[in-house]
């Protein structure tokens, strides 16, 4: 008999089963369970709590009409036995489930942003919802707002430093270049020259010192005016600088009618001829009485120390520049001639 009954509450379980499988409350289960990993947090703990609590209960409810007293406590003892066993890895499972993956995300998210990677953005629960209640989306909302203000707040940055970058750039080079023969000045010849003589001694490559002085200066300015002199100047400025190569040599204005060069990777000879071919271009501008007296020095490749031997070569191109001026002036005075 007892056997009886016990099939008959099965038949009457498997059609319960069937009748829900077809109905319009077990589709829309379906279709939320399908929709569950897009789901915002409220319908995830809604269908949890559905599927954990209020599903078990009905199912009690139902055999309650149709279990005899004693198989509806053994029932009831066995789910509240499952609630009160499963109640700690459930609830590990639930805050796994609904909460900690996406607060993995977000930390990820903020990892990226830390190192730089602003252009990557969260995705929401619920992508067609704009504005919902829920935190979670909320927080998503911000840490994406977050990303695109200290995106737009790099580029404003580097926009405004290369800009900086630029005009340091230019100040920079307006701080070392002479104002009238556009000519590098006194100020980046005392830096460049050390610097040169410590690569040049490092590479054991050949440098040069030239220094050029206005003969009779003074008696253009006197007898065609200063303007006649200033233009006189910036001429030579022009000469010195287009008879040199660009980016490897340094011309420069020492100050007043003093000039120079500082040449690299030649020989001597070579230095020489570039010192004769200004000489004879400033002759051919037939300026009054002006001409140019030339002095030049060698790198000694042996020197240990590179400022001192940058003053070593000053005093040299000065010694020859002088033994010019005061031996006929208008004339190169290399170190093959000293």
């Amino acid at each position: 008999m007892n056997n009886i009954s016990y099939k008959e509450n099965l038949r009457f379980l498997n059609n319960i089963l069937t009748t829900l499988k077809n109905s319009i409350i077990a589709g829309y289960l379906l279709r939320t369970g399908s929709k569950f990993t897009k789901a915002s947090l409220k319908n995830r703990a809604l269908i949890a709590i559905f599927l954990l609590l209020i599903l078990p209960a009905g199912f009690l409810l139902v055999l309650i009409e149709f279990a005899d007293r004693k198989e509806l406590l053994m029932y009831m003892s066995l789910h509240f036995s499952l609630c009160i066993a499963f109640c700690s890895p459930i609830a590990n499972w639930l805050n796994e489930w609904l909460v900690n993956r996406k607060l993995r995300e977000m930390n990820k998210f903020c990892v990226d942003l830390k190192r730089g990677k602003l252009n990557h953005r969260m995705d929401f629960f619920e992508k067609n919802s704009s504005i919902t209640g829920d935190e979670l989306i909320r927080l998503q909302q911000n840490l994406n707002w977050l990303a695109h203000s200290v995106a737009r707040r790099e580029y404003s940055l580097t926009k405004s430093l290369t800009e900086t970058y630029k005009d340091k750039e230019k100040l920079n080079l307006l701080s070392y270049t002479d104002y009238l023969t556009g000519l590098f000045n006194k100020r980046f010849f005392e830096l460049k020259i050390v610097e040169s003589c410590s690569k040049c001694i490092s590479c054991k490559t050949p440098l040069h010192l030239m220094m050029i002085d206005c003969d009779h200066f003074k008696e253009v300015n006197d007898q065609l005016g200063h303007m006649e002199g200033d233009r006189l100047l910036a001429q030579l400025g022009q000469i010195i600088n287009s008879s040199v190569r660009t980016g490897t040599d340094f011309p420069f204005r020492f100050g007043g009618d003093e000039f120079g060069a500082i040449l690299v990777g030649i020989d001597s000879y070579r230095c020489e001829q570039v010192a004769e071919r200004i000489r004879l271009r400033f002759a051919e501008l037939s300026i009054g009485r002006s001409s140019l007296s030339i002095g030049i020095s060698r790198l000694n490749p042996q020197a240990k120390d590179p400022e001192a031997e940058a003053v070593r070569l000053v005093e040299t191109a000065d010694k020859a520049l002088y033994f010019a001026k005061n031996t006929g002036r208008d004339k190169v005075i290399s170190p093959a001639r000293i």
